[in-house]
């Protein structure tokens, strides 16, 4: 009886693991949605020069984003930014300038900020992607 508990707690342990490796959850600081109203998303292009000119600015090699997607038929997708590579001075002024400029990315569709997301890759489509770029 005590090697059939014993095993019986082996074979729940190990679907224990496998469940939370196919949940997995990554937790963003920041999080930018772009959305489609009717005909695509925003240009990032003014986001990509703002992330350029705070990097130059604040003296940092690389910015990576996480880009999280495709998450509908008109291109929607999410930008996750982890901040790891901003001091907390950084980071409060990198949060506060995106949120100024983020509104203004309206031309097809929406971009909307969103701060301490936890993604569940569970929940996405199988053909959804996470790919890390940099800028």
């Amino acid at each position: 009886m005590t090697r059939f508990l014993i095993c019986i707690s082996f074979v729940l342990i190990g679907f224990t693991a496998k469940a939370q490796t196919k949940d997995s959850i990554i937790h963003y600081p920041i999080v930018v949605e772009f959305q489609s109203v009717c005909c695509g998303v925003p240009s990032e292009a003014p986001l990509v020069s703002f992330l350029k000119n705070f990097k130059r600015t604040n003296k940092i090699k690389k910015i990576k984003v996480y880009k999280i997607g495709p998450l509908g038929r008109e291109g929607e997708y999410h930008l996750g930014f982890k901040l790891t590579e901003f001091n907390r001075a950084q980071k409060k002024s990198f949060i506060k300038k995106l949120k100024l400029i983020v509104p203004k990315l309206k031309d097809k569709g929406l971009a909307v900020v969103n701060e301490n997301v936890d993604v569940y890759l569970s929940n996405f489509a199988s053909n959804v992607t996470l790919e890390s770029v940099y800028y």
